[in-house]
């Protein structure tokens, strides 16, 4: 028979948090997303990367696709919230003043979640449902906040005559290669594109690039 004090030296199970379960089940399959694929991903691969059971995992999300689209409104929107804060303060800046503090903004987000700009750099590189609706869901707000800076742009003459739309998909390309392929552009280089310089080096380069001195 056990005694009181032994069973209360007990440890005790942690408690049950369905939301830290849910974050962990999303975390894990964003990686495994980002590392093989939509095609390449199984919910058997997800549960074993957020070290639960199949079953427990399919009770906060029923199907791959459910995965899939809980992973991108988890991370995703945080590019448009960092938009929209900064682009108080560029009110009544110079157009290349104002690119320059807010377009930072935007394209840090690619690089402090690469895992997520990989999955995206995946998915917008092939036509399909989920292609559609992240563009939907993710790529047209963002274009929707910034669009009136990149007008701006172009009245100054800083776009030398490329369309506002084709500067900023060109933009936008150069963060999903440069920060969705870190261990790519490590092993032909040697140099780590998140490192803090770096990913600073590339953002100036790539705004430089828009913005006419």
């Amino acid at each position: 028979m056990t005694s009181s004090a032994n069973t209360d030296a007990m440890p005790r199970p942690p408690r049950y948090d369905g939301a830290a379960n849910r974050k962990r089940v999303l975390d894990a399959a964003l990686k495994v997303f980002a590392r093989v694929g939509f095609a390449g991903a199984s919910v058997r691969m997800i549960a074993a990367e957020a070290g639960i059971e199949q079953g427990h995992l399919t009770y906060y999300f029923p199907s791959k696709m459910a995965l899939w689209r809980g992973v991108v409104e988890a991370f995703a929107p945080e590019p448009l919230r960092r938009v929209k804060a900064a682009l108080p303060a560029s009110a009544g800046l110079d157009a290349a003043s104002a690119a320059r503090l807010v377009l930072p903004e935007l394209l840090r987000c690619f690089a402090d979640n690469s895992e997520l700009t990989r999955l995206m750099l995946q998915e917008l590189s092939v036509n399909s449902d989920r292609s559609a609706w992240l563009a939907n869901h993710f790529a047209q707000p963002v274009w929707a906040a910034v669009q009136p800076l990149f007008q701006h742009l172009d009245e100054e003459g800083h776009l030398r005559g490329t369309p506002p739309e084709l500067a900023y998909f060109t933009m936008i390309g150069s963060a999903l290669v440069t920060f969705g392929n870190a261990e790519l552009i490590h092993r032909f280089t040697t140099q780590d594109p998140l490192s803090r310089d770096a990913v600073e080096q590339a953002i100036e380069h790539i705004v430089g690039s828009l913005v006419s001195r």
